[in-house]
């Protein structure tokens, strides 16, 4: 398991570097972001939806804040289409991480841990609870990119995957677009109470699941 957070922690690591290297060389600002966001309320739908598509997938270059996004497009866009446009953003995210993880993750595996007995216990720790993982990824920031990175180091099941962190991103997306039907975009930090209940019930769902496959051993 150490091992395994180790992983976690580099990646996450990364990730926080190019946030931190994106808003320090002015590329993409959360500030620019807002600006943004509120220049284009007033225009199509369709065009806003496709720019909210757009930010959200980009989270696994740009590291964009996805709460403030998610919770605008509930605002602009209204509860359904917001939430097709910030779920689908969030999923093709999650899969291009995947994917370019996929393709590059024994060279990335060999880098970042060159014990080859610690990947085998990485590569079976998350063989076994990838699912849970999927499933809460969206509780902390940065986490979700790395668990869909890991996902395709591991070379996890593609349609096990899609269908876990749909199930981790879907019940995010309808909680703040929600609150962003109903509320100021500018406030989006009151949307932390909502998703916090939906936290609470998938952290309790993973530990039931794993408390089941106990049992089945």
């Amino acid at each position: 398991m150490k091992s395994l957070i180790k992983l976690y922690l580099i990646i996450i690591g990364i990730f926080a570097l190019i946030f931190v290297l994106v808003n320090l060389t002015g590329i993409l600002s959360v500030s620019d972001i807002k600006a943004y966001l509120h220049q284009i309320q007033q225009a199509d739908k369709i065009f806003v939806s496709l720019i909210v598509f757009l930010l959200l997938a980009s989270d696994v270059f740009l590291s964009v804040p996805t709460i403030l996004i998610v919770t605008y497009a509930g605002h602009v866009l209204g509860f359904k289409l917001g939430l097709l446009a910030a779920s689908s953003g969030m999923l093709m995210s999650g899969t291009i991480a995947y994917i370019l993880c996929r393709l590059t993750g024994t060279k990335m595996l060999n880098i970042l841990i060159k014990d080859k007995q610690q990947i085998d216990e990485v590569n079976s720790i998350f063989h076994r609870l990838g699912f849970g993982m999927l499933i809460i990824a969206r509780a902390l920031p940065m986490l979700p990119e790395a668990t869909c990175c890991l996902s395709g180091m591991m070379r996890f099941n593609f349609v096990k995957f899609l269908l876990y962190y749909l199930l981790g991103t879907l019940p995010y997306a309808l909680v703040l677009t929600y609150l962003g039907s109903i509320s100021d975009a500018d406030n989006p930090y009151p949307a932390f109470a909502g998703i916090g209940m939906v936290y609470i019930i998938l952290y309790v769902l993973w530990y039931i699941k794993l408390r089941q496959k106990s049992f089945e051993k």
